[in-house]
């Protein structure tokens, strides 16, 4: 794992971050307009702001503690993580 590629990376994922943080909220909010669903499914969509906006620096915070103790370059993938995550939320979310 090269220094280089690490650094950008976690850089991109604390910018996806915030995107993903832009996309729970401004999806959950123009779902939850107007409408009355369970208390159960608003705790989702609320959690939905914080958890997925999370995923984005819980793999960045893998593939650097994998590049600390020497990992192999698959550590890359944990990057794929936020995505495949914000996958499953657009489509949760659409399906409402």
């Amino acid at each position: 794992m090269s220094y280089g590629w690490v650094v950008f990376g976690t850089i991109m994922q604390l910018t996806l971050s915030l995107f993903l943080f832009m996309l729970a909220a401004f999806a959950g909010g123009g779902v939850a307009n107007g409408r009355n669903f369970s208390d159960g499914l608003m705790k989702i969509i609320d959690l939905s702001i914080y958890l997925l906006p999370a995923t984005a620096i819980f793999a960045a915070g893998i593939v650097i503690y994998q590049y600390n103790n020497d990992g192999s370059v698959y550590n890359y993938w944990w990057y794929s993580f936020p995505i495949l995550s914000a996958i499953i939320y657009t489509r949760f979310v659409t399906s409402l």
